[in-house]
């Protein structure tokens, strides 16, 4: 009985990383999913597109921009601990603005890539990843809008700043995703 009626020992977990948590757990095995079938219908049929130095420049400068962004999530985070608020605004902008930049970029990408997404099914499948995870990186972007925002508002302090820390939890996610699809998709 003492458990139900004592909440000090349930505090210690937070409901926003607990559902973050799941929530990306399921996105991984969607991820997953989609990963399997393109390698397996890419095993299946000869692959058209063809892995050169020039064609991954584009996709390794992505890859820089999203481990930077990474590193100016995880500072603004910091900063926000240690109640630097102002640095912390300066960390998400520029994350927000590298995540951007990642946006743009893929899309140009895109209308670039030599295949289409109505080619075969694997094609499809591709488009499907990358889409999929550029819908992930703009959830991610208005993520680090509201948290600038609440940032710029003073919603934020050293000892109030899960939200902060969530974002960039996502960020983290977004980035790990990027990195098994690039090696995936364009280094296997």
């Amino acid at each position: 009985m003492s458990i139900l009626t004592n909440t000090s020992s349930m505090s210690r977990f937070s409901t926003g990383k607990v559902a973050l948590s799941i929530i990306l757990t399921s996105e991984s095995v969607f991820f997953a999913t989609m990963l399997v079938a393109y390698i397996a219908l890419r095993d299946q049929a000869g692959w058209p597109v063809e892995h050169t130095l020039v064609r991954l420049m584009i996709p390794l400068a992505n890859t820089a921009i999203l481990l930077f962004s990474a590193i100016s999530a995880w500072r603004g985070t910091v900063c926000i601990r240690d109640g630097r608020s102002s640095a912390s605004q300066g960390w998400q902008m520029l994350t927000l603005l590298l995540g951007l930049v990642f946006v743009t970029v893929q899309i140009y990408e895109f209308s670039h890539a030599g295949m289409h997404i109505n080619d075969q099914a694997f094609g499809g499948v591709f488009f499907t990843l990358m889409g999929f995870h550029g819908l992930h990186v703009l959830a991610g972007v208005v993520f680090l809008i509201i948290n600038l925002a609440r940032t710029r508002l003073g919603d934020f302090s050293s000892t109030r700043y899960e939200a902060v820390e969530l974002g960039t939890w996502f960020w983290y996610y977004v980035t790990f995703v990027w990195i098994v699809l690039f090696a995936a998709l364009y280094l296997l």
